[in-house]
């Protein structure tokens, strides 16, 4: 199982992206939370609230996460990170394969 972290500016945006994503079968389950965000941009350090993905996956679906959030996402240079787990019960990962198979 991977997760693959996205980060969105609106609410709306990061349900639209979930959506897609259970919709195409590239994700098994999305968890939407919100975020404050801190970034320097022009010499200066910048605040934003925005809504995080995390979306749970196998290794072969994280390509088509990606291109699936480069896809339909409004930033021009948008987060999406994998984060691989080492240990998963048995249960879910048959679900999860299951899901996205």
């Amino acid at each position: 199982m991977v997760f693959v972290y996205i980060t969105c500016a609106s609410s709306e945006e990061a349900k639209k992206l979930a959506k897609i994503l259970l919709e195409k079968k590239s994700a098994g389950c999305v968890n939407i939370f919100p975020v404050q965000s801190m970034y320097p941009e022009n010499g200066a350090i910048r605040e934003a609230g925005e809504y995080v993905l995390i979306v749970k996956t196998i290794d072969s679906k994280v390509q088509i996460v990606e291109d699936i959030a480069r896809e339909n996402h409004s930033y021009k240079t948008p987060f999406i990170g994998t984060l691989s787990l080492t240990r998963l019960n048995r249960e879910y990962k048959e679900w999860l394969t299951g899901v996205v198979a």
